[in-house]
């Protein structure tokens, strides 16, 4: 499995096998099935380091959730984080680098939608996603003045995150290149221009 490159490398080895334990469990049992015990044996740790992290195991897959979420938001920023606005239609290959942050992780994102996850994984993503969509962006000129445009905004953002979810549960049938650019068609098709609301942010 490939390593969670950002994590903090003072702590990097040992969460990274803590994360990978959790994991490799989740492919074999259910969430609430797994013990403290399950994970500190398959990581080859003691109780004490566990607790030197954490104090339970929701803590655990918590902390993965928010870290993957972050990375998230880092990929799909990192194409507008210097622009003011973006005009669709000369639009390059922007949501490659969100492609390609789900395309590295695919392993974790199909566990976390599985079924041996209790929390409804898929409706945090799509929170997360959907959310990021409207703190970010707005539409600059709506095909009609009499739409809603957070409505609006709702809308691409299901929209778009509902796609990337089929993507990654038919277990990326196309390379993040090649849906990259079946989803440009799209937004050229669908959309005109979009502002880049006040950046209360960081790419860092």
């Amino acid at each position: 499995m490939v390593e969670f490159q950002f994590l903090d490398n003072r702590v990097k080895r040992t969460k990274r096998d803590f994360y990978n334990a959790l994991f490799e469990l989740l492919k074999e049992k259910k969430y609430e099935q797994i013990t403290i015990k399950d994970i500190i044996d398959y990581a080859g740790y003691s109780r004490g380091t566990f607790y030197n992290h954490y104090k339970e195991k929701d803590d655990l897959l918590n902390e993965i959730i928010h870290s993957l979420f972050e990375e998230a938001s880092k990929a799909q920023r990192s194409s507008y984080i210097n622009e003011r606005s973006i005009n669709v239609q000369t639009l390059g290959n922007e949501p490659i680098f969100i492609l390609r942050h789900f395309k590295q992780y695919g392993k974790y994102y199909k566990i976390l939608l599985g079924e041996n996850i209790q929390i409804d994984f898929h409706q945090k993503l799509t929170n997360m996603f959907v959310n990021l969509y409207l703190e970010d962006f707005d539409m600059k000129h709506p095909p009609d003045g009499n739409i809603d445009k957070n409505l609006l905004n709702k809308y691409y953002g299901y929209g778009l995150i509902g796609l990337i979810l089929d993507w990654i549960n038919a277990d990326f049938p196309i390379k993040p290149e090649e849906f990259s650019k079946e989803l440009i068609k799209i937004f050229k098709f669908s959309l005109g221009a979009i502002q880049i609301k006040q950046k209360s942010y960081t790419n860092n």
